[in-house]
């Protein structure tokens, strides 16, 4: 079974960068933090088999729960991967950023009209996510997330 995690508000951007990475993330932001105790949230994760990562120093202690010490972005991912040896789970550019559902890969037929005139001239590849109705393509963002990648991988 893949791993998974719950990630808490203090983690946002490492939710995004293990989404990114192909992992299951859900991310609690604020509000789903201050309408849930500590408890719910252990409980939540047990029942979902996730574990919850967090920076919070009152949740040392609790078996799901995966302490993050580094408060830099690109660290921390490298806390999580070393943690759970998770480097050959890398499954990158999978999951939509937003929303943590799996993307569909979809033919370029599919997205006429649906993205911009001018992408659908130019790219050939397409994935999609139907939670958010959303489409990926290879875009300029994709270079930063390439080298975010490289980065990773280079000093693991």
């Amino acid at each position: 079974m893949a791993i998974r995690f719950l990630v808490d508000f203090m983690l946002g951007k490492l939710a995004r960068e293990l989404r990114m990475l192909g992992f299951d993330t859900v991310y609690l932001n604020n509000e789903d933090i201050t309408n849930q105790s500590i408890f719910s949230l252990l409980n939540r994760a047990k029942q979902e088999g996730r574990i919850l990562l967090t920076r919070n120093h009152k949740l040392i202690g609790y078996a799901e729960i995966f302490f993050i010490k580094s408060e830099k972005v690109s660290a921390q991912v490298k806390e999580v991967l070393e943690g759970f040896k998770l480097y050959s789970a890398l499954k990158p550019f999978s999951r939509c950023l937003r929303c943590n559902e799996l993307l569909m890969v979809v033919k370029k037929t599919e997205v006429k009209g649906k993205v911009p005139f001018y992408i659908y001239q130019t790219k050939e590849e397409f994935a999609y996510c139907s939670k958010c109705d959303k489409f990926y393509w290879r875009g300029s963002h994709l270079k930063n997330m390439q080298e975010r990648l490289k980065e990773i991988l280079e000093n693991s």
